[in-house]
């Protein structure tokens, strides 16, 4: 399957100050079709009104405006702290060995309460997509291989045994992996349908990982959610691991997007790296907008804007060339035919 013009977008965040914004939107307009603002912990409590001038000259300029809860709750990808955790000290995750971690469970009425508000104030911003950004329970490879998992708080218990007749093992069996699939898959569910009953579409990125039943379950259950306008994921190439060929890579990862998504519906969206790249290896973009293309995203997105030059852990060597490449063969998607 190919598809001739995939929507272009990008994600914005860290700035703002309104009128830096805007310059910064009429580099952003002419090349993407919809932008992926954040709205952070930080910003939910102290940058409204300046989220609410940014986003209005985003839908002014003709960009679909998506917004992302970063980092809310220790819950959603971001690079940002969390005032709920530290708000809420009782609606933490707890791990099986007893540890606590900063994330909240997904269980909690008042963390669910939280993102109900978050969504009244994105809605009253103009927001018009809700980007669910790698949501999870929390996860940790080397303690999932020795069996430890999350969330096993009194609720969790309590919910388990209602359903089981048991406790929660102290080591990951089937019934606790069915069991988080669905703590997962059920958070979201009521908040892709508190998002609707809004007037807000939602789409959702999950982590690109292979090799593991287990999550591969997770995509399978989630590209299903009722409402879900697009299903995406993020095969970052040059991450952890660093795959050494980005068409393949990326071509994989869409085609499993593809397969997951399509039977419901929902658009696919692949996320392009376009930050933490090395001097020369710019082009890279190319190759890899090529190969989600090719096989058959509707969606393409980069992260980030300015070739992640706000953030140390994302900052590419030469950021202003990144972007300079993301916004040339963005373009050319543009165009009737990408060459």
């Amino acid at each position: 399957m190919t598809v001739e013009h995939p929507r272009t977008g990008v994600a914005y965040f860290g700035n703002r100050f309104p009128g830096h914004a805007r310059a910064d939107l009429h580099r952003i307009a002419p090349v993407c079709d919809y932008i992926v603002h954040t709205v952070s912990e930080t910003d939910f409590y102290f940058h409204k009104r300046a989220l609410e001038q940014i986003v209005g000259d985003s839908r002014r300029l003709g960009l679909e405006v998506w917004v992302d809860p970063w980092g809310l709750g220790g819950v959603f990808g971001g690079e940002s702290f969390s005032k709920f955790l530290l708000d809420h000290p009782g609606a933490w995750q707890v791990l099986s060995d007893g540890r606590r971690v900063p994330a909240a469970c997904l269980r909690r009425r008042e963390f669910r309460d939280f993102v109900r508000e978050w969504l009244d104030v994105v809605r009253s911003l103009g927001a018009q997509t809700v980007f669910w950004d790698e949501p999870h329970v929390h996860f940790h490879w080397d303690l999932e291989w020795e069996g430890i998992y999350g969330c096993v708080c009194g609720l969790c218990r309590e919910t388990f045994r209602g359903a089981h007749g048991r406790d929660l093992p102290p080591h990951l069996d089937e019934d606790a992996k069915e069991f988080r699939r669905e703590t997962l898959a059920g958070f979201l569910q009521d908040m892709v349908r508190e998002a609707g009953d809004r007037g807000l579409k939602s789409a959702l990125c999950l982590y690109a990982i292979d090799g593991y039943a287990e999550y591969d379950r997770v995509w399978e259950r989630l590209a299903g959610l009722k409402g879900l306008s697009v299903f995406g994921t993020d095969p970052y190439w040059r991450w952890r691991p660093t795959h050494p060929d980005p068409a393949a890579h990326v071509a994989h990862y869409t085609q499993k997007a593809l397969r997951a998504a399509t039977p419901h519906g929902a658009g696919v969206q692949v996320w392009v790296q376009a930050m933490r790249l090395p001097r020369g290896a710019e082009g890279e973009i190319e190759t890899a907008c090529r190969a989600a293309v090719a096989a058959g995203a509707t969606h393409l997105a980069a992260w980030s804007y300015d070739g992640g030059a706000l953030l140390d852990p994302v900052l590419s060597e030469d950021p202003a060339r990144v972007w300079a490449e993301t916004e040339r063969v963005f373009s050319a998607l543009r165009r009737p035919r990408f060459p």
